[in-house]
Protein backbone atom coordinates (compact mmCIF):
# COMPACT_ATOMS: atom_id res chain seq x y z
CA UNK A 1 0.00 0.00 0.00
CA UNK A 2 1.63 3.45 -0.82
CA UNK A 3 2.70 5.85 1.89
CA UNK A 4 0.12 8.35 3.24
CA UNK A 5 2.57 10.64 2.86
CA UNK A 6 2.66 10.47 -0.77
CA UNK A 7 -0.44 12.43 -1.49
CA UNK A 8 1.80 15.36 -1.56
CA UNK A 9 3.05 14.80 -4.75
CA UNK A 10 3.58 16.53 -7.90
CA UNK A 11 0.26 15.90 -9.72
CA UNK A 12 -1.08 17.49 -6.32
CA UNK A 13 1.19 20.84 -6.11
CA UNK A 14 0.58 21.36 -9.84
CA UNK A 15 -3.59 20.93 -9.46
CA UNK A 16 -3.12 23.66 -5.74
CA UNK A 17 -0.39 26.27 -8.13
CA UNK A 18 -2.57 26.35 -10.90
CA UNK A 19 -5.66 27.08 -8.73
CA UNK A 20 -3.49 29.75 -7.10
CA UNK A 21 -2.16 31.18 -10.12
CA UNK A 22 -5.75 31.98 -11.10
CA UNK A 23 -6.11 34.35 -8.26
CA UNK A 24 -2.65 35.56 -8.02
CA UNK A 25 -1.08 35.85 -11.55
CA UNK A 26 2.31 36.31 -9.89
CA UNK A 27 2.81 32.70 -8.83
CA UNK A 28 5.42 31.91 -9.80
CA UNK A 29 5.06 27.80 -10.37
CA UNK A 30 8.56 26.70 -11.22
CA UNK A 31 9.81 28.60 -8.56
CA UNK A 32 7.50 26.87 -5.71
CA UNK A 33 7.76 23.64 -7.35
CA UNK A 34 11.68 23.13 -6.56
CA UNK A 35 11.49 24.65 -3.37
CA UNK A 36 8.95 21.83 -2.82
CA UNK A 37 10.61 18.74 -4.26
CA UNK A 38 14.22 19.95 -2.45
CA UNK A 39 17.22 17.67 -2.02
CA UNK A 40 14.77 16.73 1.83
CA UNK A 41 11.44 15.97 0.38
CA UNK A 42 11.91 12.18 0.15
CA UNK A 43 12.71 12.29 3.46
CA UNK A 44 10.03 13.85 4.89
CA UNK A 45 7.10 12.37 6.66
CA UNK A 46 3.44 13.01 5.91
CA UNK A 47 2.97 16.34 8.26
CA UNK A 48 6.48 17.27 7.73
CA UNK A 49 5.54 17.88 3.93
CA UNK A 50 2.31 19.56 4.77
CA UNK A 51 4.48 22.01 6.49
CA UNK A 52 7.17 22.47 4.09
CA UNK A 53 4.70 23.33 1.85
CA UNK A 54 3.13 25.62 4.23
CA UNK A 55 6.52 27.59 4.28
CA UNK A 56 7.11 27.42 0.41
CA UNK A 57 3.41 29.08 -0.13
CA UNK A 58 4.44 31.96 2.59
CA UNK A 59 7.33 32.55 0.23
CA UNK A 60 5.68 32.84 -2.80
CA UNK A 61 2.13 34.18 -1.64
CA UNK A 62 2.13 37.90 -1.47
CA UNK A 63 3.99 39.20 1.84
CA UNK A 64 0.72 40.66 3.26
CA UNK A 65 -0.99 38.16 5.02
CA UNK A 66 -4.47 39.28 4.75
CA UNK A 67 -3.89 38.93 0.58
CA UNK A 68 -1.91 35.59 0.91
CA UNK A 69 -5.12 34.45 2.91
CA UNK A 70 -7.40 35.84 1.01
CA UNK A 71 -5.55 34.23 -2.29
CA UNK A 72 -5.91 30.71 -0.32
CA UNK A 73 -9.75 31.06 0.51
CA UNK A 74 -10.57 31.28 -3.49
CA UNK A 75 -8.87 28.73 -3.97
CA UNK A 76 -10.65 26.53 -1.39
CA UNK A 77 -13.97 27.80 -2.87
CA UNK A 78 -12.91 27.03 -6.23
CA UNK A 79 -11.82 23.46 -4.91
CA UNK A 80 -14.83 22.62 -2.43
CA UNK A 81 -17.62 20.30 -3.12
CA UNK A 82 -18.20 16.51 -2.44
CA UNK A 83 -15.88 14.89 -0.22
CA UNK A 84 -13.04 16.65 1.71
CA UNK A 85 -9.54 17.05 -0.12
CA UNK A 86 -6.74 15.99 2.28
CA UNK A 87 -4.01 17.26 0.53
CA UNK A 88 -5.84 20.73 0.88
CA UNK A 89 -5.21 20.83 4.75
CA UNK A 90 -2.32 22.65 3.73
CA UNK A 91 -4.69 25.74 3.00
CA UNK A 92 -5.52 25.67 7.23
CA UNK A 93 -1.85 25.06 7.97
CA UNK A 94 -0.86 28.56 6.14
CA UNK A 95 -3.48 30.12 8.33
CA UNK A 96 -2.60 27.97 11.94
CA UNK A 97 1.62 29.28 10.74
CA UNK A 98 0.64 32.71 9.79
CA UNK A 99 -2.20 33.73 11.56
CA UNK A 100 -1.73 34.07 14.94
CA UNK A 101 -2.01 37.55 15.44
CA UNK A 102 -4.83 38.48 12.89
CA UNK A 103 -7.60 36.54 15.03
CA UNK A 104 -10.34 38.06 13.28
CA UNK A 105 -9.12 37.13 9.43
CA UNK A 106 -7.99 33.78 10.88
CA UNK A 107 -11.54 32.82 12.00
CA UNK A 108 -13.13 34.13 8.49
CA UNK A 109 -9.92 31.87 6.65
CA UNK A 110 -10.71 28.98 8.52
CA UNK A 111 -14.46 28.73 8.25
CA UNK A 112 -13.87 28.83 4.31
CA UNK A 113 -11.54 26.63 3.70
CA UNK A 114 -12.82 23.94 6.20
CA UNK A 115 -14.92 23.22 3.38
CA UNK A 116 -12.11 21.90 1.15
CA UNK A 117 -10.04 20.21 3.42
CA UNK A 118 -10.54 20.50 7.13
CA UNK A 119 -9.14 23.07 9.77
CA UNK A 120 -10.15 20.69 12.80
CA UNK A 121 -6.14 20.81 13.76
CA UNK A 122 -5.27 24.22 12.91
CA UNK A 123 -8.22 25.80 15.20
CA UNK A 124 -6.11 24.70 18.18
CA UNK A 125 -4.19 26.81 19.20
CA UNK A 126 -6.68 29.78 18.73
CA UNK A 127 -8.02 27.79 21.12
CA UNK A 128 -5.47 27.95 23.56
CA UNK A 129 -4.21 31.94 22.55
CA UNK A 130 -8.10 32.77 22.39
CA UNK A 131 -10.00 30.47 23.88
CA UNK A 132 -13.61 32.34 25.01
CA UNK A 133 -13.78 34.37 21.72
CA UNK A 134 -12.67 31.15 19.97
CA UNK A 135 -14.93 28.86 21.24
CA UNK A 136 -17.93 31.56 21.15
CA UNK A 137 -17.16 31.79 17.34
CA UNK A 138 -17.21 27.94 16.96
CA UNK A 139 -20.53 27.94 18.91
CA UNK A 140 -21.81 29.86 15.73
CA UNK A 141 -20.27 27.74 13.39
CA UNK A 142 -22.55 25.04 14.87
CA UNK A 143 -25.25 26.29 13.53
CA UNK A 144 -23.78 27.07 9.92
CA UNK A 145 -25.56 25.86 6.63
CA UNK A 146 -22.23 23.93 5.51
CA UNK A 147 -22.34 20.22 7.04
CA UNK A 148 -18.42 20.61 7.19
CA UNK A 149 -18.75 23.79 8.81
CA UNK A 150 -20.71 22.50 11.84
CA UNK A 151 -18.87 19.36 11.60
CA UNK A 152 -15.34 21.57 12.38
CA UNK A 153 -17.34 23.13 15.34
CA UNK A 154 -17.13 19.63 17.20
CA UNK A 155 -13.98 18.22 15.64
CA UNK A 156 -11.90 21.24 16.11
CA UNK A 157 -12.86 21.54 19.87
CA UNK A 158 -12.80 18.19 20.81
CA UNK A 159 -10.60 17.82 23.99
CA UNK A 160 -8.14 14.44 22.73
CA UNK A 161 -8.49 15.11 18.64
CA UNK A 162 -6.36 12.05 17.00
CA UNK A 163 -2.98 13.52 16.09
CA UNK A 164 -4.30 17.12 17.07
CA UNK A 165 -2.79 19.49 19.92
CA UNK A 166 -4.04 18.16 23.25
CA UNK A 167 -6.24 20.88 24.86
CA UNK A 168 -5.67 20.35 28.00
CA UNK A 169 -8.33 22.84 30.00
CA UNK A 170 -11.16 21.34 27.91
CA UNK A 171 -9.90 17.42 29.54
CA UNK A 172 -10.02 19.24 32.86
CA UNK A 173 -13.25 20.97 32.09
CA UNK A 174 -15.62 19.67 29.20
CA UNK A 175 -18.35 22.85 30.40
CA UNK A 176 -16.43 24.65 27.65
CA UNK A 177 -17.18 22.58 24.38
CA UNK A 178 -20.57 20.90 25.79
CA UNK A 179 -23.00 23.49 24.09
CA UNK A 180 -21.62 22.93 20.90
CA UNK A 181 -22.38 19.25 21.18
CA UNK A 182 -26.25 20.38 22.07
CA UNK A 183 -26.62 22.30 19.43
CA UNK A 184 -25.03 19.01 17.18
CA UNK A 185 -26.32 16.45 19.00
CA UNK A 186 -29.46 15.91 16.23
CA UNK A 187 -27.71 17.64 12.87
CA UNK A 188 -29.43 15.50 10.12
CA UNK A 189 -26.24 14.84 8.90
CA UNK A 190 -24.66 11.26 9.96
CA UNK A 191 -21.08 12.94 9.47
CA UNK A 192 -21.95 15.77 12.16
CA UNK A 193 -23.28 13.82 14.67
CA UNK A 194 -20.30 11.15 14.14
CA UNK A 195 -18.03 13.94 15.59
CA UNK A 196 -20.52 14.72 18.39
CA UNK A 197 -20.17 10.76 19.40
CA UNK A 198 -16.66 11.28 19.12
CA UNK A 199 -16.45 14.14 21.11
CA UNK A 200 -18.86 12.85 23.56
CA UNK A 201 -16.15 9.48 23.70
CA UNK A 202 -13.65 11.58 24.52
CA UNK A 203 -15.00 13.43 27.29
CA UNK A 204 -15.83 9.78 28.83
CA UNK A 205 -12.60 9.13 29.15
CA UNK A 206 -11.80 11.92 31.94
CA UNK A 207 -15.45 12.79 32.76
CA UNK A 208 -17.35 9.63 33.00
CA UNK A 209 -20.25 11.02 35.16
CA UNK A 210 -20.80 13.90 32.61
CA UNK A 211 -20.41 12.13 29.55
CA UNK A 212 -23.08 9.59 31.59
CA UNK A 213 -25.15 12.44 32.70
CA UNK A 214 -24.95 14.00 29.03
CA UNK A 215 -26.01 10.85 27.84
CA UNK A 216 -28.86 9.83 29.97
CA UNK A 217 -30.29 13.80 29.37
CA UNK A 218 -30.40 13.14 25.36
CA UNK A 219 -31.37 9.21 25.02
CA UNK A 220 -35.00 8.39 23.92
CA UNK A 221 -35.62 11.72 22.40
CA UNK A 222 -34.98 11.22 18.75
CA UNK A 223 -33.33 8.63 16.16
CA UNK A 224 -30.60 11.11 15.79
CA UNK A 225 -29.46 11.59 19.12
CA UNK A 226 -30.15 7.88 20.10
CA UNK A 227 -27.54 6.84 17.76
CA UNK A 228 -24.76 9.36 18.89
CA UNK A 229 -25.80 8.48 22.19
CA UNK A 230 -24.71 4.77 21.78
CA UNK A 231 -21.79 5.54 19.22
CA UNK A 232 -20.47 7.95 21.97
CA UNK A 233 -20.81 5.58 25.05
CA UNK A 234 -18.71 2.39 23.35
CA UNK A 235 -15.97 2.78 25.61
CA UNK A 236 -17.74 2.61 28.67
CA UNK A 237 -19.54 0.35 26.91
CA UNK A 238 -16.02 -2.16 26.18
CA UNK A 239 -15.02 -1.45 30.28
CA UNK A 240 -18.03 -3.15 31.47
CA UNK A 241 -19.44 0.54 33.46
CA UNK A 242 -22.72 -0.33 35.22
CA UNK A 243 -24.36 2.93 34.14
CA UNK A 244 -23.68 2.64 30.25
CA UNK A 245 -24.78 -1.00 30.28
CA UNK A 246 -28.24 0.22 31.85
CA UNK A 247 -28.80 2.87 30.15
CA UNK A 248 -28.89 0.71 26.91
CA UNK A 249 -31.03 -2.16 28.86
CA UNK A 250 -28.63 -4.58 29.87
CA UNK A 251 -29.08 -5.99 32.70
CA UNK A 252 -26.58 -7.78 35.35
CA UNK A 253 -26.51 -11.19 33.65
CA UNK A 254 -26.72 -12.92 37.07
CA UNK A 255 -28.39 -16.02 35.61
CA UNK A 256 -26.40 -16.03 32.11
CA UNK A 257 -23.75 -18.93 32.08
CA UNK A 258 -21.38 -19.02 29.25
CA UNK A 259 -20.20 -22.80 28.33
CA UNK A 260 -17.82 -24.57 26.49
CA UNK A 261 -15.40 -22.17 25.41
CA UNK A 262 -13.76 -23.63 22.76
CA UNK A 263 -10.61 -22.60 20.64
CA UNK A 264 -10.14 -24.55 17.12
CA UNK A 265 -6.29 -24.27 18.07
CA UNK A 266 -4.27 -23.98 21.83
CA UNK A 267 -1.47 -23.06 20.28
CA UNK A 268 -0.54 -21.04 16.52
CA UNK A 269 1.61 -19.09 14.83
CA UNK A 270 1.52 -15.21 14.39
CA UNK A 271 -0.30 -14.34 11.19
CA UNK A 272 -3.27 -17.37 11.65
CA UNK A 273 -6.36 -17.55 12.58
CA UNK A 274 -7.93 -19.49 15.15
CA UNK A 275 -11.72 -20.00 15.60
CA UNK A 276 -13.59 -19.19 18.75
CA UNK A 277 -17.24 -20.86 20.05
CA UNK A 278 -19.20 -20.84 23.05
CA UNK A 279 -22.43 -21.56 24.27
CA UNK A 280 -24.60 -18.94 26.58
CA UNK A 281 -27.41 -20.11 28.68
CA UNK A 282 -30.03 -17.93 29.43
CA UNK A 283 -32.76 -18.81 32.35
CA UNK A 284 -35.10 -16.02 31.06
CA UNK A 285 -35.12 -14.28 27.69
CA UNK A 286 -33.10 -11.04 28.35
CA UNK A 287 -31.13 -8.00 26.07
CA UNK A 288 -27.20 -9.60 25.56
CA UNK A 289 -23.76 -7.83 24.99
CA UNK A 290 -21.81 -10.56 24.20
CA UNK A 291 -17.65 -9.84 23.75
CA UNK A 292 -14.76 -11.30 23.93
CA UNK A 293 -11.68 -9.44 25.06
CA UNK A 294 -7.86 -10.45 24.37
CA UNK A 295 -5.22 -10.27 26.88
CA UNK A 296 -2.56 -9.13 24.23
CA UNK A 297 0.97 -9.76 24.83
CA UNK A 298 2.93 -6.80 24.08
CA UNK A 299 6.95 -6.30 23.21
CA UNK A 300 7.93 -5.88 27.04
CA UNK A 301 6.16 -9.08 28.14
CA UNK A 302 3.29 -7.08 29.55
CA UNK A 303 -0.67 -7.62 28.50
CA UNK A 304 -2.81 -5.18 27.31
CA UNK A 305 -6.59 -6.19 26.73
CA UNK A 306 -8.67 -5.55 23.65
CA UNK A 307 -12.09 -5.65 24.05
CA UNK A 308 -14.60 -7.12 20.73
CA UNK A 309 -18.27 -7.69 20.13
CA UNK A 310 -19.91 -10.65 19.27
CA UNK A 311 -23.24 -10.28 19.38
CA UNK A 312 -25.98 -7.66 20.76
CA UNK A 313 -29.07 -8.68 20.88
CA UNK A 314 -32.74 -9.73 22.58
CA UNK A 315 -32.40 -13.64 23.46
CA UNK A 316 -34.53 -16.14 24.38
CA UNK A 317 -34.09 -18.49 27.33
CA UNK A 318 -31.94 -21.21 26.53
CA UNK A 319 -28.73 -21.99 24.82
CA UNK A 320 -27.14 -20.31 22.07
CA UNK A 321 -23.96 -21.17 20.13
CA UNK A 322 -21.76 -18.23 19.28
CA UNK A 323 -18.65 -18.13 16.51
CA UNK A 324 -15.97 -15.64 15.93
CA UNK A 325 -12.74 -16.19 14.16
CA UNK A 326 -9.94 -14.50 15.71
CA UNK A 327 -6.87 -12.90 13.45
CA UNK A 328 -3.51 -13.00 14.55
CA UNK A 329 -1.63 -11.75 11.96
CA UNK A 330 0.42 -7.82 11.82
CA UNK A 331 -1.64 -4.83 11.72
CA UNK A 332 -0.45 -1.12 11.35
CA UNK A 333 -2.29 -0.63 14.25
CA UNK A 334 -1.43 -3.64 16.05
CA UNK A 335 1.96 -6.16 16.40
CA UNK A 336 2.03 -9.16 17.83
CA UNK A 337 3.79 -11.30 20.28
CA UNK A 338 4.61 -14.87 21.62
CA UNK A 339 3.33 -15.81 24.42
CA UNK A 340 0.52 -17.14 26.47
CA UNK A 341 -2.83 -14.92 25.33
CA UNK A 342 -5.63 -15.17 27.80
CA UNK A 343 -9.44 -14.40 25.68
CA UNK A 344 -11.97 -13.86 28.19
CA UNK A 345 -16.18 -14.66 27.52
CA UNK A 346 -17.92 -11.13 28.83
CA UNK A 347 -22.11 -11.09 28.84
CA UNK A 348 -23.14 -7.46 29.73
CA UNK A 349 -19.45 -6.23 30.74
CA UNK A 350 -19.51 -8.89 33.46
CA UNK A 351 -16.67 -11.68 32.87
CA UNK A 352 -18.28 -15.41 32.45
CA UNK A 353 -14.81 -17.54 31.39
CA UNK A 354 -11.69 -17.62 29.63
CA UNK A 355 -9.47 -19.97 27.33
CA UNK A 356 -5.62 -19.47 26.95
CA UNK A 357 -4.18 -19.32 23.72
CA UNK A 358 -0.17 -19.71 23.17
CA UNK A 359 1.16 -18.20 20.36
CA UNK A 360 4.29 -18.32 18.49
CA UNK A 361 6.75 -16.70 16.36
CA UNK A 362 8.02 -18.89 13.53
CA UNK A 363 10.59 -16.16 12.64
CA UNK A 364 12.33 -16.92 16.05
Amino acid sequence: MEPLKNMFNPDVVDEMSQHILAYYPKFDIPTFTMRVFDSQWASRELKERMRHITVCLREALPTSYEEAVRVLMSVSDAVKGGELKFAYMVLPDFVEVYGQDDWELSMEALGVVTQSSSSEFAVRPFLVSHRDQTLARMLSWAEHTSVHVRRFASEGSRPRLPWGMALNEFKKDPSYTLPILERLKADPELYVRRSVANHLNDISKDHEDVALDTAVRWYGKSAETDWVVKHAMRGLLKKGNVRAMRLFGFAEPHNVRVNDIVLSLETCQIGETVNLSCGVDLEESMKIRLEYAVDYVKQNGSVSRKVFMMSEKEMPSGESVFAKKLDFSDKTTRRHYAGEHRITLLVNGVEKGNVLLQLHDESK
